[in-house]
């Protein structure tokens, strides 16, 4: 780990890669991974709090490094997850998520989930970009919302 990775840190790293990433996918995507996909995104609509809320996503997003099958992306994204376990991204987004709630992980993140889902599944490069890019721009916003309101 680096000392001093701070949530807009490690928000800012994933959205210079995870999109390229989703790209990646999306050029080596078969239906078996396509449909792994799915059941990741079914377990992000069935969480039943933060914890379950932040396992799925973290499940889904390293699920899609793995359908973008490059071993060091796979690295790169598990070391992104591991910073997601630090003080900071949970203090974070325990202030997101009494903010926001699990119902919107259930709904809107688990939506766009599904539209970079559908990308993939449609072999279709920048339309993965683009929706992970929404995404995860979508997450920058929650959590520049949450430091706002203390």
């Amino acid at each position: 780990m680096i000392n001093g990775v701070t949530p807009p840190d490690v928000i800012r790293a994933r959205l210079l890669l995870e999109p390229q990433v989703a790209a990646e996918a999306a050029r080596h995507a078969t239906s078996k991974e396509i449909e792994l996909l799915r059941k990741k995104i079914r377990n992000g609509k069935d969480a039943k709090d933060r914890l379950d809320c932040e396992v799925a996503d973290d499940n889904f997003h390293r699920a899609i490094a793995q359908v973008a099958n490059n071993p060091l992306l796979i690295q790169v994204l598990s070391f992104f997850s591991g910073t997601r376990r630090r003080v900071a991204w949970q203090r974070e987004w325990d202030r997101t998520y009494r903010r926001i709630g699990v119902d919107e992980f259930q709904t809107t993140h688990s939506d766009q989930h599904e539209k970079i889902v559908d990308a993939i599944s449609l072999n279709d490069p920048e339309a993965a970009e683009a929706a992970m890019k929404i995404h995860l721009q979508t997450i920058e916003i929650a959590i520049s919302g949450s430091k706002h309101r203390g």
